[in-house]
């Protein structure tokens, strides 16, 4: 079983969630094999907070993420509980709406899923091709979709007209998604297999009316709008897995470092980590004080996931080779790494948004 040094993960984590961040670092060759390894443990003490979160903030949870993932990503990734559809909730739901959907959860320890990126069109959520027709029929297609597979409810992004007000978020009930017109596939990953990236298809699936998201919402309020806010809401998240992960690799590391270059390598890596964190819960803070600020959040998201990289570059030169290439735990982290520049945005939509921002403040 894997373990870390609780007195070493103090310097960076508190220590309410290393605890369970233990749990997940022990599970984490299991993940591998059983994404349902997890389900037996969810009595652990403040598990419920996670599966069942309905009131965090922005901030705690990058500060949560981050110790969990300093456990394991994958068996956060593969928890049950609200993700980004309780996000989505929170900002366009009803409370009759938001209520249902958390209760939902809650009561059944459900996994969520969000639907949003579709084979054709990438990332490009403001211009779906997924549709809600004229007699309330769901034809969609959806793909990379986190715990697809498994979820009994989550959202799906899609259009119902060719105007610019056009694009809403459907909430995903347990009927539809065990609908005989909705096909489910799990995709096979390289890395991160926790998050169950899956494939969605929807055929003549029924919606009601009730199902959709944000109509009591003034039509500016709705749709893509309110999903870029739960984008700009999670996307410290994805930042704080990937320093998590990063900071899990860098202690992991510590017993090995044999030469003065090792360490002085280590403790650069180690202070931009900790530049990094500083920036992620800035951009996090600013959302809780409703300072929608794409330019720090994405300037957040490029850091983290370029200097996890770089840590994982870093790692033969800081163990050596032969336990770089020969520890299991190691090698699964390492590759796990890679998988964050995909997960809320590329680099490049990234560096966008940066440049974007900035300019638009200038002016």
């Amino acid at each position: 079983m894997m373990n870390f040094d609780h007195s070493i993960a103090l310097a960076h984590y508190n220590q309410k969630w290393l605890d369970l961040a233990q749990l997940f670092r022990s599970l984490s060759l299991e993940v591998l094999n059983d994404r349902d390894v997890v389900l037996a443990h969810l009595d652990r003490p403040y598990f419920e907070e996670v599966y069942a979160d309905r009131s965090s903030t922005c901030f705690e949870r990058a500060c949560m993420y981050e110790t969990l993932s300093y456990g394991d990503p994958n068996i956060l990734l593969s928890c049950p509980g609200p993700s980004l559809s309780g996000i989505v909730l929170r900002e366009l739901g009803s409370p009759e709406q938001q209520d249902w959907f958390f209760e939902h959860v809650s009561r059944q320890r459900a996994r969520t899923c969000m639907a949003v990126t579709e084979p054709e069109k990438g990332s490009d959520a403001g211009n779906p091709a997924s549709r809600l027709n004229s007699d309330n029929l769901l034809q969609a297609e959806k793909w990379l979709v986190g715990n697809g597979c498994e979820a009994t409810i989550g959202t799906i992004v899609v259009r119902i007209g060719p105007g610019p007000y056009s694009i809403v978020v459907l909430m995903l009930t347990p009927e539809m998604l065990s609908h005989t017109g909705t096909f489910r596939q799990l995709l096979p990953l390289a890395g991160l297999q926790g998050a169950g990236l899956s494939h969605l298809y929807f055929d003549s699936v029924p919606v009601k009316s009730e199902q959709i998201l944000g109509m009591h919402l003034r039509p500016l309020e709705r749709g893509m709008h309110g999903v870029i806010k739960t984008f700009y809401r999670m996307r410290p998240c994805v930042c704080a897995i990937a320093l998590g992960n990063a900071q899990a690799l860098l202690d992991h590391v510590l017993p090995y470092l044999r030469t003065t270059s090792a360490r002085e390598l280590h403790r650069t890596l180690q202070s931009q980590i900790n530049g990094a964190r500083a920036l992620n819960h800035r951009a996090a803070q600013r959302i809780d004080d409703q300072i929608f600020d794409g330019a720090a959040v994405s300037l957040a998201k490029a850091c983290a996931t370029e200097l996890a990289e770089k840590v994982v570059r870093s790692i033969p030169l800081l163990t050596g080779t032969t336990h770089f290439l020969t520890n299991a735990w190691l090698q699964k982290a390492t590759t796990d790494v890679h998988g964050y520049e995909w997960m809320e945005g590329s680099l490049d939509m990234q560096h966008l948004n940066i440049i974007a921002g900035y300019h638009s403040t200038a002016k």
